[in-house]
């Protein structure tokens, strides 16, 4: 059986230094964790988790929380495979491994929270949505649970939050469309409940404001309500809108296919501009045009910061790291500004 002074000697270090590394101890520097962990892999060593645990009295285990699935299109959206790949990754990097908390409502979601505390099975929660009075924030706040929000930033005080800053985003886009010429312009969400989805709407709010534009009330899609969707088609047509922001690519997916079936074409009748540029934005034709919220960085910082808190029991943190985001101008935007002329 390999022990750890095997690995030691492999690695040209002493057992402590192993130990260290084993715990992604920040004093051990990378080209050393990364000898060590060679070594490791060469002589086939396997970690005693269990004597871990007691010794340093955690699980070495993070929660991930997705969003209730109150909305049946909500997990569709690309953005939560692509970060859960991440936050994994990362998470291994780190000797952490990860489980799921995912739930059709919010009560049942909290169970399973509930169920992941006292049975000590994490040590610590990310969360990957950011919804107004959220009963799962609430818990881990009540309870001083170490956890990080992957989200828009709530305000709470005592709460990390990882996001890109969406009303800049929101800004930016409403900025981009005027400069092509757009000044009907619709903001479509299909949750109104997203601290998100409220924060780029005040974004274009703001954007529309200082442009000199209407600002105009954040247009709902639900697919699944024909009374929303009469509603959403008669606001787009009566006051001529050119151009919609539209929440994320998979709703503006929908959306397109939508409107096709009133005649209106992208971007040639009307034009789309949306975040999070996930898999679907460069799958469909026009390809759309989207902000890339750089999910790699969002899920890497996550796990990173998640673990500070972890690690820092006696610290209270309370910030908003901001991740930036990019452009990535396509072919669903129109230029209309020679028209205007």
């Amino acid at each position: 059986m390999v022990t750890i002074k095997d690995v030691a000697a492999k690695a040209g270090v002493n057992p402590s230094t192993v130990s260290r590394v084993l715990k992604d101890n920040a004093s051990i520097s990378s080209k050393t964790k990364e000898r060590v962990k060679k070594a490791m892999e060469e002589l086939g060593y396997v970690p005693n988790v269990a004597a871990q645990m007691l010794a340093s009295g955690l699980t070495q285990n993070i929660g991930v929380i997705f969003p209730p699935l109150v909305l049946p299109d909500r997990l569709s959206e690309p953005f939560f495979m692509e970060i859960l790949s991440t936050l994994t990754n990362e998470a291994k990097e780190h000797g952490f491994t990860v489980s799921i908390a995912i739930s059709m409502s919010s009560e049942e979601l909290l169970e399973q929270v509930k169920l992941m505390h006292l049975q000590k099975r994490v040590d610590g929660f990310i969360v990957l949505y950011s919804d107004q009075k959220d009963p799962i924030r609430e818990y881990l706040l009540k309870y001083k649970l170490p956890f990080v929000v992957g989200a828009a930033n709530g305000y709470e005080n005592e709460i990390t939050y990882i996001d890109n800053d969406n009303q800049l985003m929101g800004k930016s886009a409403i900025d981009y469309l005027y400069k092509k010429g757009h000044k009907s312009i619709q903001f479509v969400t299909d949750d109104l409940n997203s601290e998100v989805s409220e924060e780029r709407y005040l974004g274009y709010f703001k954007g529309a404001r200082k442009l000199g534009l209407n600002q105009k009330p954040a247009l709902l899609f639900d697919r699944g309500n024909p009374q929303v969707l009469e509603e959403f088609i008669n606001r787009v047509k009566e006051e001529e809108t050119t151009a919609l922001i539209v929440i994320g690519d998979t709703v503006s997916v929908r959306v397109m296919q939508f409107l096709s079936f009133y005649k209106l074409k992208v971007p040639d009748d009307i034009s789309i501009m949306t975040f999070n540029n996930s898999l679907f934005s460069h799958l469909i034709h026009p390809y759309l045009s989207t902000f890339d919220i750089n999910v790699n960085n969002l899920g890497r910082t996550s796990v990173r910061r998640l673990i500070d808190i972890i690690k820092s029991p006696d610290k209270v943190f309370s910030e908003t790291i901001i991740v930036p985001f990019t452009l990535e101008e396509r072919e669903s935007v129109r230029d209309i500004s020679k028209n205007n002329n």
